[in-house]
């Protein structure tokens, strides 16, 4: 039985999208899976759509953005631009105003919520980027929507909660 089938609800928290990332790498790494950029941009994707979807919660308020090579979150690709297409080795940090520093980030997601972003990406954990990036560009997905977009412009390429509620095919993995 998957944890969200059962009668547990998720909590309410909104994380970071580095502290989702940094969870995300940690838990590749204990699976021994090396991920990429791009990699990570799908997986952090998926989590949020599949927490969207699934229970109507926002994990994140991080602005996602359509790209060519699918949803980006441009604080994660800036984070993570010196990696290329190899695997990530360190984890995303930022400024901390009261050590006048910059420090890691350091995820502080809650066990629950931890269960369901694993069952979110589980079988999608070991796809390659290419295989990720192919998902998200499913006919008829959010990121189709804001890519393949019928007005004049669509400034920020930004994919919104509603459009990923009313266009992803993915839906059929989170039923």
């Amino acid at each position: 039985m998957k944890i969200s089938d059962s009668n547990c609800q998720p909590e309410s928290a909104v994380y970071g999208i580095r502290e989702i990332a940094n969870w995300l790498l940690a838990y590749a790494d204990e699976n021994d899976v090396g991920l990429s950029n791009m990699s990570l941009n799908k997986l952090v994707y998926f989590i949020h759509e599949y927490m969207l979807v699934k229970f109507s919660r926002r994990i994140s308020a991080a602005k996602i953005e359509a790209w060519e090579h699918g949803p980006v979150f441009r604080e994660l690709y800036r984070s993570f631009k010196k990696f290329g297409d190899k695997s990530i080795t360190s984890k995303a940090s930022m400024f901390d105003a009261k050590l006048n520093s910059v420090v890691e980030v350091e995820p502080k997601i809650s066990y629950h919520d931890g269960l369901l972003m694993r069952e979110a990406i589980d079988d999608l954990l070991r796809l390659p980027a290419s295989i990720l990036r192919d998902i998200s560009h499913a006919s008829g997905s959010a990121w189709s929507a804001v890519w393949y977009h019928e007005d004049k412009t669509n400034p920020g390429m930004e994919i919104t909660d509603e459009i990923i509620l009313t266009s992803s095919p993915q839906r059929n993995f989170f039923q």
